[in-house]
């Protein structure tokens, strides 16, 4: 439901560029009228009320069993994901996750499906200055959600005849690296760009190199232990970043630094059911009188 909201934000700028948006869901199309009603939902959304179209696309979770107790409420779901197709039907892409609540945000999908980098929220950039190289940090979307995978983007400046050494760089040397934080926040592989090839004569090395403007992005989402489904949530969460990394250039190199930051994200619900915190509310008397977890 989340990610339907997420890609209605995005459809305009998906639509300018020729994409159409199609969601198949198993909820019958009474449900799904009302949903798009209630949240603007301008694309279609498809009722696939027997599973028949989501079987036989394999994405059917078979890990679920009607009667897994705490799980069985998630029996009979697809697994989240998103086809990318082109102009002959064709699938050429695709992102899916095996977890039934894990998914992309709208910029995500957005930035997959035009091939560009995701843009940072402006309202969550931090920019922090170290001698003459410039270090932001920013957000793909304004808040987090449940175990909806944004991406935390770090933009450097380095200055012109200047550069970093870039990780696989021989020991003698300081490459980049960096060291993320934030409680109740699962953080995905670094995605370093493409480096250069620096060739040092004088050590008949070849040396990995960043210069100029390059970005560095982490996958990031929200867990269960920051947000519950159906109950009150904290407004921000603290992500903490050090950045370390050596300037050098053709005659000098510079003693190794590290840049620390500090971005105070949002957070936000997910498009809940409703009646979902009535029933949150039940399960905890049920736990607190039985002495069972039952979520």
């Amino acid at each position: 439901m989340t990610q339907l909201v997420q890609l209605q934000g995005v459809s305009s700028k998906l639509l300018a560029k020729g994409y159409s948006l199609f969601a198949i869901s198993n909820d019958p199309v009474e449900i799904l009228d009302e949903f798009a009603v209630a949240h603007g939902i301008t694309f279609s959304l498809l009722s696939d009320e027997k599973s028949e179209v989501i079987k036989a696309f394999g994405i059917m979770n078979q890990l679920i069993e009607p009667d897994e107790g705490r799980s069985m409420r998630w029996y009979g779901i697809p697994y989240p994901g998103t086809y990318y197709l082109n102009d002959n039907c064709v699938v050429t892409d695709k992102d899916f996750h095996q977890h039934h609540a894990r998914r992309a945000s709208g910029q995500s999908v957005l930035a997959r499906a035009l091939g560009l980098e995701v843009e940072a929220d402006p309202d969550t950039e931090v920019v922090a200055e170290s001698g003459d190289i410039s270090v932001k940090l920013g957000m793909s979307e304004s808040a987090l959600q449940l175990e909806v995978i944004s991406q935390m983007m770090i933009d450097f400046e380095v200055p012109e005849g200047w550069h970093v050494y870039a990780p696989g760089a021989p020991e003698a040397f300081t490459p980049l690296s960096l060291s993320v934080d934030g409680e109740g926040l699962r953080f995905g592989e670094v995605n370093w760009p493409d480096s250069e090839i620096m060739s040092d004569r004088d050590l008949d090395l070849a040396v990995p190199v960043f210069s100029g403007s390059f970005r560095i992005s982490i996958p990031v989402a929200a867990t269960s232990e920051i947000i519950r489904l159906g109950h009150e949530i904290s407004e921000s969460v603290n992500i903490s970043v050090a950045v370390s990394f050596q300037m050098c250039n053709e005659l000098e190199c510079k003693l190794p630094e590290t840049v620390k930051m500090n971005l105070r994200a949002k957070l936000a619900r997910l498009v809940e059911p409703e009646g979902l915190s009535i029933l949150a509310n039940r399960v905890e008397v049920i736990e607190a009188e039985s002495g069972v977890q039952v979520r």
